[in-house]
């Protein structure tokens, strides 16, 4: 029997895992994992693991910045405002494609912006409050991952890590430029600086991604406490060292302590399925390249305002 012309539809397991790190006192990242479907479905605990049978799935890591508990608040606030403007919309019926899926994620980012950095305004022991964000959604076969700042979004395919975001930094544009090469941009001095943080301005711009994966692939999100340690190479070997993705999380967070620890660490791993009404003659197809939907021509502004 000849595959379906229904689409392709993926599930997924999931598991989430955050780590205060080796010296720090206080863990300002977090992380969520919902089900939009089902309203009881989401975990934000110590690696906590969900399977979500059928999409849209919603995955998000988010490390705060502003020291003190405002860091700390950003990511919890973020998490907290996304979830729910995704579910309004999927409620009202607006997750109708992929490109309607990838508004809806961009919406509900400037709106969480938008509360973020009011209420930062409005609070002025929260002034300068911020966080990243990387938010992955699933739509039928596709994979959509929205970024700001420099948390990031890996795909586990064949044996192989690759990055699927790119970091909004200021090392990340040099190295676009030509001024830095890999090499210097890890032992840079300005690593840490990033070009965008939610809340912290009135409007940010997302970096928009989308690729189909194939059943068996592993995406994984992590904060840059997980990616300043682990290169390409360790997350594939450890994201495919269990069938258990909460185990996976455990490893990595593990792993990335024993190299020094010396930020929060979050990462969320899953692991893609058929869905339970997927059919299983048409389950299986090769990845996609990563298409970049969306850019942030202004973060040029930002780069020669750090160089200047």
């Amino acid at each position: 029997m000849p595959p379906s012309d229904a689409p392709r539809r993926l599930g997924v397991v999931v598991a989430g895992c955050t780590d205060v790190g080796r010296v720090r006192s206080r863990n300002e990242d977090a992380y969520l994992i919902a089900a939009l479907a089902q309203p009881g479905e989401v975990t934000k605990g110590v690696t906590d693991i969900l399977t979500i049978p059928s999409p849209p799935a919603c995955l998000i890591v988010a490390d705060g910045v502003g020291g003190s508990a405002s860091g700390e608040l950003a990511s919890l606030l973020t998490l907290d405002t996304i979830v729910a403007q995704l579910r309004r919309q999927y409620s009202d019926g607006a997750l109708t494609s992929v490109m309607a899926t990838g508004r809806a994620m961009l919406k509900a980012l400037a709106n969480t912006n938008e509360a973020i950095y009011t209420h930062a305004c409005n609070h002025p022991e929260h002034y300068g409050m911020a966080t990243t964000v990387t938010l992955a959604l699933t739509y039928d076969d596709a994979l959509l991952v929205a970024q700001i700042g420099d948390s990031r979004a890996y795909l586990v395919h064949a044996g192989a890590a690759r990055q699927l975001t790119k970091d909004q930094s200021l090392v990340q544009r040099l190295i676009d430029i030509g001024e830095l090469t890999e090499a210097q941009a890890a032992c840079s001095p300005r690593r840490n600086i990033i070009l965008q943080a939610l809340g912290s301005d009135p409007v940010v711009i997302p970096d928009l991604y989308y690729v189909t994966p194939e059943v068996g692939d592993v995406i994984l999100l992590c904060s840059d406490g997980l990616s300043n340690y682990l290169g390409p190479s360790d997350i594939a070997e450890l994201a495919l060292s269990d069938p258990n993705m909460a185990i996976v999380c455990n490893n990595l967070i593990a792993c990335a302590n024993a190299r020094g620890g010396d930020d929060n660490i979050t990462v969320v791993t899953g692991r893609f399925e058929p869905a339970e009404d997927s059919d299983p003659l048409n389950s299986a197809s090769p990845p996609s390249p990563v298409r970049q939907v969306s850019a942030s021509p202004t973060l040029a502004d930002r780069v020669r305002r750090w160089l200047r």
